[in-house]
């Protein structure tokens, strides 16, 4: 097995013990107690979500999140909570919420983590809603759910440290600061919140009015869709793949909804076989995310026989609006031009190379810059797929200056500059060729 395949196949296992461990024990807490299944699927869903982006380990983050992740998993079963008594308020926080979540991704890393901690609880109640009654009593409903989280926590940091001791590099690259925007611009990240709390709150009124009993399709699949869309072109290029992979997904539902499933246990493991295949996969193309999710998430529903043939209209349909509120926020409020973000991005990892041009190996700083080199290449890889889109439904595979040729020039670039001994006068000479290419089209634009 390739190094790569193995970290992937390693990733994917100790992500799926992560949230089968916080599954099991807090069901397992949850039946002592006479509570339903809800605080355990939350649990899942949070060790799912904190092993997509580990924070850092020190124990400083580890305290901060063992206290906070518990405390917004309660904040969060109480907006859930009002989003059955009082839809209209519940949406409004909802909203509100999951725009505050993006707005911090501005303000740094640490930021970015707690954004991530708000956002993470939000996501889940939308899968299956949170409720508060037990057997022993109402009152120990809200601790189940902090039970819940802090379980999600342990289980989580185990797996991470267990990887850390396997040498597995995480899933996703940790994020970088982000530059402080240009005078008279607005923020990047405020933007996004803007978009996502646009189409959570298009999401929110087309699918509690036209679709009352399925509206958190509608939902999911807005905020999946604006959530890190890089440029319009990302969200139309993310939109494709969820509507794919998520009608796969749903027609996979409506066959399996005709399987009698011998008892509970049953099919409880066919959930988890498929969460395995949805996070192995998922590294490999989003859409297998999107299948596995939509599936996962129709089974947690519990419709079966012909009733779940009944709703497959429904669901595509609530997917297709859900999709289509988030486009139009990433278009009007606020658009980010897929093409100035390729442009952005391409002049900073020249500006990069241009400074590992000037150095030698023996330089102190080299290996940082060799280092940076990996992430913009990483970064450029990121926003390639859209615009690569672009290219194919247009035929203009030869064309040098279309952004996806950018993309694939200046990544050959970084790569062959990353590597012992490399041609310094053909590498300087096709960076001081692009450089001009790129002058020459921010000057037309």
């Amino acid at each position: 097995m390739a190094v790569g395949s193995r970290s992937v196949l390693l990733n994917a296992a100790l992500s799926f013990c992560a949230v089968l461990g916080s599954f099991a024990f807090t069901y397992a807490l949850a039946v002592r107690f006479g509570a339903g299944s809800s605080p355990a699927v939350l649990a899942a869903a949070l060790a799912l979500g904190l092993m997509r982006r580990p924070d850092p380990t020190a124990a400083k983050a580890l305290v901060l999140k063992l206290v906070s992740l518990p405390l917004v998993a309660l904040a969060a079963g109480l907006i859930g909570l009002s989003l059955v008594k009082v839809p209209p308020a519940g949406a409004a926080i909802f909203s509100c919420g999951v725009a505050l979540s993006v707005w911090l991704r501005g303000f740094g890393r640490k930021a970015s983590a707690i954004g991530r901690t708000i956002a993470l609880p939000l996501m889940s109640i939308l899968v299956v809603p949170v409720h508060f009654q037990t057997s022993a009593g109402k009152a120990l409903g809200p601790l189940l759910i902090l039970a819940a989280g802090a379980i999600a926590f342990v289980c989580t940091a185990g797996a991470s440290q267990l990887g850390a001791a396997l040498h597995v590099a995480p899933e996703a690259p940790a994020e970088r600061e982000q530059r402080p925007p240009r005078e008279g611009t607005m923020p990047v990240a405020t933007r996004m919140a803007l978009q996502m709390l646009t189409a959570l709150a298009l999401a929110f009124t087309f699918g509690m009015t036209l679709f009352p009993a399925h509206w958190p399709w509608v939902v999911l699949t807005a905020f999946i869709v604006c959530s890190g869309a890089i440029g319009r072109g990302d969200a139309i290029h993310k939109a494709i793949l969820r509507l794919g992979g998520a009608t796969a997904g749903t027609i996979a539902a409506s066959l399996i909804a005709q399987i009698v499933f011998p008892n509970p246990p049953a099919y409880a493991a066919a959930v988890f076989v498929v969460l395995f295949l949805g996070i192995w996969l998922r590294q490999i193309n989003y859409a297998y995310w999107a299948g596995c999710a939509t599936l996962i998430f129709a089974l947690l529903q519990g419709t079966h026989g012909t009733a779940a043939l009944a709703v497959f209209g429904a669901r595509i349909a609530c997917m297709l609006i859900g999709a289509v509120c988030a486009i139009a926020a990433t278009w009007f409020v606020y658009p980010i031009r897929t093409e100035q973000v390729v442009r952005r991005r391409v002049a900073n990892a020249l500006k990069t190379l241009n400074d590992v041009l000037k150095g030698s190996p023996g330089d102190p700083e080299h290996s940082e810059l060799l280092a940076a080199l990996k992430h913009h290449a990483a970064e450029l890889e990121r926003v390639a797929p859209p615009v690569r889109l672009h290219r194919l439904i247009l035929g203009a595979r030869s064309s040098g200056d279309h952004p996806a040729s950018l993309i694939e020039q200046t990544h050959a670039l970084l790569t062959q500059a990353g590597t012992p001994n490399f041609d310094r006068a053909h590498v300087g000479a096709e960076l001081r060729r692009l450089a001009a290419l790129l002058r020459a089209k921010q000057s037309v634009s």
